[in-house]
């Protein structure tokens, strides 16, 4: 009998910063947990989701990569420069204020490869990319901290899974491919 029958794990593709723009997001969400309160991402965790796929079994791996290897797009350069918090969720973000089109077209490939391939994923009319920065934050009426734009040269995207452990939730990549 096959060990992967029916285990599943939960996974995203997702864009993943480089030490120096993770660690200032890291710094901006310690200004903004100070403002806010909430719970601020670890900053081994901080990324940018493209498409949640939730919990998939692990037998469909390989055609998962598949799609991850069907890909074909160029790096880009993101500008994050704005904060926001979203009441419903209670998550203070860190954004572009204009999504840059080679990111919405990596989205698309991506969100089309998986509908090919069968995959159900997190199919929301409008992509809003964002990077998490707090969850359990109350920002209503609190002074921002101040937030210099930071420049996100985006040139892999990975398949993360999602692992909880006693302290929560540790993101670790185990697929990579690169924009070329």
């Amino acid at each position: 009998m096959n060990d992967e029958a029916g285990r599943t794990e939960r996974l995203f593709f997702a864009l993943w910063p480089d030490a120096a723009v993770c660690g200032a997001l890291d710094r901006v969400g310690r200004k903004l947990r100070n403002a806010c309160g909430g719970r601020q991402m670890r900053r081994n965790n901080i990324h940018l989701t493209l498409v949640f796929l939730g919990n998939v079994e692990t037998a469909r791996m390989d055609a998962l990569r598949a799609v991850g290897d069907s890909v074909v797009a160029p790096p880009f350069v993101m500008t994050l420069n704005q904060l926001g918090w979203w009441r419903h969720n209670r998550v203070a973000w860190a954004a572009p204020d204009a999504t840059p089109e080679q990111l919405l077209a990596l989205v698309n490939q991506l969100q089309d490869g998986l509908r090919v391939a069968g995959f159900a994923f997190d199919d929301r009319p409008t992509y809003a990319p964002h990077v998490t920065l707090l969850r359990n934050a109350r920002c209503e009426e609190v002074e921002w901290p101040a937030f210099e734009s930071l420049e996100w040269a985006a040139d892999e995207f990975v398949l993360v899974r999602s692992v909880t452990r006693d302290e929560g939730a540790t993101y670790e990549a185990i697929g990579r491919w690169s924009l070329r």
